[in-house]
């Protein structure tokens, strides 16, 4: 089974309609809206833990295609919070439905294990790419990473240092100086995004383990 055939399985639970939502909004943390993978359809997500004093920590970002909260499935009620960085769509996946068809479906079982361990590589290639090297390193690997067709969204100043791990003024002058190099600019047909020179952005990226986005 790979994983087309796996996240096939899981999408046969789906609820609809897909859930559509703006930037800045928190995911599933309302007792209201029960509990669910997600799996993201369009836009990007960021997942991060909150620390006492308020301090962001991100743990990872997500991007269409990736499923957010499928640990729950077997180890529910971890405290990480999850936050559209952009207008998102999102398909819901409820954590109950998934457990009743475990107990007659060995195949959704299979599923799920597979998945889990993509997410496993998924986690590893993101805290390589983005917890090592310089911050310039590290914030050209986010924009290839999160581009499409050369498109790259780009999250505020703030969460975007949070998510290289770095200070909002270094971010803040690390884009303006990508910008005045020209290797990105704004996008006319799409408001919401830069283009990024993906020839130069790589050159500056360094070693990126992640051919899914660097094509």
């Amino acid at each position: 089974m790979n994983n087309e055939d796996a996240l096939k399985h899981l999408e046969k639970l789906a609820e609809n309609p897909a859930l559509d939502m703006g930037a800045n909004a928190a995911i599933g943390h309302h007792e209201e809206e029960g509990e669910y993978i997600y799996r993201i359809l369009s836009g990007l997500v960021m997942q991060c833990h909150y620390a006492e004093d308020g301090e962001r920590q991100v743990c990872r970002v997500f991007r269409p295609g990736d499923l957010i909260g499928l640990e729950t499935v077997v180890e529910p009620g971890l405290s990480l919070i999850s936050e559209t960085l952009t207008p998102t769509v999102l398909m819901r996946i409820p954590v109950a439905r998934i457990r009743m068809a475990q107990a007659t479906n060995p195949e959704l079982q299979q599923a799920i294990l597979r998945l889990l361990a993509r997410e496993v590589v998924d986690g590893y290639n993101w805290k390589v790419n983005l917890g090592t090297g310089s911050a310039m390193r590290r914030i050209c690997r986010f924009l290839l990473w999160s581009a499409k067709d050369d498109h790259c969204p780009l999250p505020t100043r703030d969460k975007l240092g949070s998510i290289i791990a770095t200070t909002t003024e270094t971010a803040s002058r690390m884009i303006a100086d990508l910008r005045r190099q020209g290797v990105l600019r704004k996008s006319r047909s799409r408001p919401s995004t830069v283009v990024i020179d993906r020839d130069r952005v790589r050159q500056k990226a360094g070693d990126f383990w992640d051919h899914r986005a660097a094509r």
